[in-house]
């Protein structure tokens, strides 16, 4: 197992001294403060997960039997680390944490294990979705309702859409998501009448109402996918969840069969079904669906599962509620899960006590 130390750099020194201030720091949703697995191909990926009172930033090439890590130096991570990945591209974003009241975003190319330090204009929504890229450009979602983006070799962050110009409602931004083919998606939660997914298919210069609907429901942080010909939004609504689906990203969106999910639903998209694990006994049951296919039950976990990225229509990857393991999931007709131990380091590096 290899520890890395990147180099701090004057750079990063510079930017976190701007950063810090002596206001009270807003505190992370939970969606962000959860071990999430993050995957870029089917051994490579990436995790953000507890260490003694921080959170650090791991990596494998060979599906987590070996471990880097990716951890940034200097950088307080106490407040959580919101975390977008492409093949080669690496970008963290820094939640706010006592003295620090703007989010730090570092972006690497994975090649000279160097970060590239800028500063968002405010804090970063607390949310596991609140970072997406698409192309060469990083987008944002702040916590005041804001999207910003970034072109990668850019210095400073630009306003794509402000608070009173995106179809709210009464609800706000909890994360930014973008498929594939470059259509990009905002989930917006609501209290009360359900949730919101705008859509963009300009690259992001302007957003409207898809059109969806499912009262009662929150897709926070599930991500809208590409299915084949089918945009597919996995929505958590009360005991169940549906996989609402539509051929184009302004509707109309027909709502699958219903999963019983008593719990809060675990979902990811594989390229041609979504795979979500819900509370079944003291443990998950994970199934897999089609647009407009009913559910099949394809694996099943002792423990809940509090991350679940799939690498394939067979297999996942997926952090439970043990913070020293991942779990490789294999699925369909004779699931199978191996538990990949972690190495010691990475419950000690952060130092102090473990979250419970």
């Amino acid at each position: 197992m290899t520890r890395l130390r990147l180099p701090a750099g004057l750079a990063l020194a510079a930017l976190l001294l701007a950063a810090c201030s002596s206001g009270p720091a807003p505190q992370p949703a939970d969606s962000a403060t959860l071990p999430r697995v993050t995957m870029t191909g089917p051994e490579s990926g990436y995790a953000v997960w507890p260490s003694g009172v921080r959170w650090i930033v791991l990596s494998t090439t060979d599906g987590w039997r070996t471990v880097t890590n990716r951890t940034p130096v200097a950088v307080p991570t106490d407040g959580g680390v919101v975390l977008a990945a492409q093949p080669g591209r690496l970008t963290l974003g820094v939640l706010p944490f006592q003295a620090l009241t703007v989010s730090p975003v570092l972006t690497s190319d994975g090649s000279t294990r160097q970060w590239n330090p800028t500063q968002l204009p405010s804090a970063l929504a607390a949310t596991a979705g609140a970072l997406a890229r698409t192309g060469s450009t990083t987008w944002a979602v702040l916590a005041d309702g804001s999207l910003v983006r970034q072109d990668d070799g850019a210095a400073t962050w630009t306003t794509a859409a402000a608070p009173g110009s995106l179809p709210l409602g009464d609800g706000s931004p909890t994360g930014i998501w973008f498929t594939p083919d470059g259509t990009g998606f905002v989930t917006v939660s609501r209290h009360d009448d359900g949730p919101l997914l705008l859509v963009s298919d300009d690259s992001g210069a302007t957003w409207r109402d898809s059109g969806l609907r499912a009262a009662g429901s929150d897709v926070a942080a599930r991500p809208p996918c590409r299915l084949g010909s089918s945009y597919a939004v996995p929505v958590q609504a009360d005991d169940h969840l549906l996989v609402l689906t539509a051929s184009s990203s302004a509707g109309p969106w027909t709502a699958g069969p219903a999963l019983p999910a008593s719990g809060q639903a675990v979902v990811s998209c594989a390229p041609a079904s979504v795979v979500a694990a819900a509370p079944s006994g003291g443990g998950d049951a994970v199934y897999a669906a089609a647009p407009g296919a009913a559910w099949a039950q394809v694996g099943s976990t002792d423990t809940r599962l509090v991350s679940l990225d799939a690498v394939s229509d067979t297999r996942a990857f997926a952090a439970d509620d043990d913070a020293g393991r991942v779990l490789d999931l294999a699925l369909g007709p004779a699931p199978a899960v191996t538990e990949v131990p972690l190495p010691d380091w990475v419950a000690t590096i952060g130092g102090g006590a473990m979250r419970t």
